[in-house]
């Protein structure tokens, strides 16, 4: 996908060319001992989509999806060049409120990560933080979320018991409501449902179908099988390099680059 300064997104299965949310350009990036993670990424997210991102291990997916809140400003001596605009704005700007952007861009990890507290105060931490006192409102968005992350039903007698009781599937969308409940606009997942059984996998990813309808969301994933499922648009990306991006589709049933071609088929390496 080549284009201008803002790339236009080709249509999707349905025919609709989304708008643009994130848009990264020569995206570079280079952690202590000069080690090159990204080089010159040039991608635009679409709006309200699911996009994977997709390569082998140590391909820079999960370096370029922590660009996108930066967390990768964590990192000690890790040296970032180029753009990332979220609605058009430049996200690394020397006024951006970091905290506001990483409310805009939550983010859930590979292992499920809940407070040691109550299932309920879980989802109420970052609305406490935020202020909201109102006990009311603070029931109205637990409720909200934990709907949301099809998680209500399983747990609305049991709020006040430890998040740490939930089995892992549970916890996994506890986390996911606890993103929802501050209202952001996009949602990164990095391996999100790896480490969860087959039947908890199924439900994340019916979760991440749904949630498409309100957020912009971007999946680190290794199963190609659950970027084929769930996503709708797939970057490809090898050594730092986005090889090619396009509609899931066209990516596992005709893509442009052989090594595209190779590494759906696993003919890769």
């Amino acid at each position: 996908m080549n284009g201008g300064e803002f790339s236009e997104l080709n249509p999707d299965a349905d025919g609709v060319r989304p708008e643009p949310c994130l848009e990264t350009r020569n995206l570079s990036l280079r952690y202590a001992g000069n080690r090159r993670a990204l080089n010159k990424v040039r991608l635009t997210i679409p709006r309200q989509r699911v996009t994977a991102l997709i390569g082998p291990s140590g391909c820079g997916k999960t370096s370029l999806l922590r660009c996108f809140n930066r967390l990768n400003d964590l990192v000690d001596d890790c040296v970032i060049t180029g753009r990332v605009r979220l609605d058009g704005k430049n996200i690394y700007a020397a006024k951006v409120d970091v905290t506001e952007l990483r409310r805009r861009v939550g983010m859930v990890f590979q292992k499920p990560n809940p407070f040691p507290k109550s299932i309920y105060e879980n989802v109420a931490f970052g609305l406490r933080i935020r202020g909201i006192k109102s006990r009311r409102r603070l029931d109205e968005i637990v409720q909200e979320s934990l709907s949301a992350a099809a998680l209500w039903d399983e747990v609305k007698d049991r709020l006040h018991k430890s998040a740490l009781e939930l089995s892992g599937g549970q916890q996994q969308r506890l986390v996911i409501a606890r993103t929802l409940a501050v209202a952001p606009e996009v949602l990164l997942l990095d391996e999100s449902a790896s480490a969860l059984d087959p039947i908890s996998t199924l439900k994340i990813e019916e979760l991440i179908s749904e949630l498409k309808k309100n957020y912009t969301i971007v999946i680190v994933t290794h199963n190609l099988q659950q970027a084929a499922r769930v996503a709708d648009y797939t970057a490809f990306m090898d050594m730092g390099e986005l090889v090619e991006f396009d509609t899931t589709a066209r990516i596992f049933t005709n893509p442009v680059k052989r090594r595209t071609e190779e590494y759906v088929t696993g003919r890769y390496g």
